[in-house]
């Protein structure tokens, strides 16, 4: 977790890697997974697998980043710098620099230009 991070009854599962950069505001209800927690095969539940085939990738919060509340950002997720998500969303797949997302599934709203 970089420097000037602020965060409100916020959750990070981290079963591999979370990393926050610095200068993140993360909203209050937010949820910040790594993980699926089992194995996507059922055959594998309620066993020793379970554990042992679930997957995990690294979630990577660049800098500059505000969270609204309640967000959900699933295993794997990079995003970028200088972004807004808004509330309520959920991020499954990679958000680039500078931009706003929202939605289930999140998507761009729009690009953040800066004069």
């Amino acid at each position: 977790i970089g420097d000037n991070v602020g965060m409100s009854n916020t959750t990070i599962v981290a079963t591999k890697r979370v990393l926050v950069g610095s200068n993140v505001l993360i909203g209050g209800g937010t949820t910040i997974v790594d993980s699926d927690f089992h194995s996507m095969n059922p055959n594998d539940w309620h066993t020793p697998n379970d554990e042992l085939n679930m997957l995990s990738k690294d979630v990577v919060i660049g800098d500059n980043v505000f969270i609204g509340m309640n967000v959900i950002i699933l295993k794997g997720v990079h995003i970028g710098n200088n972004v807004i998500v808004g509330t309520g969303s959920v991020v499954v797949k990679d958000v680039p620099d500078n931009c706003i997302v929202a939605g289930n599934p999140a998507k761009i709203i729009r690009y953040i230009v800066n004069d």
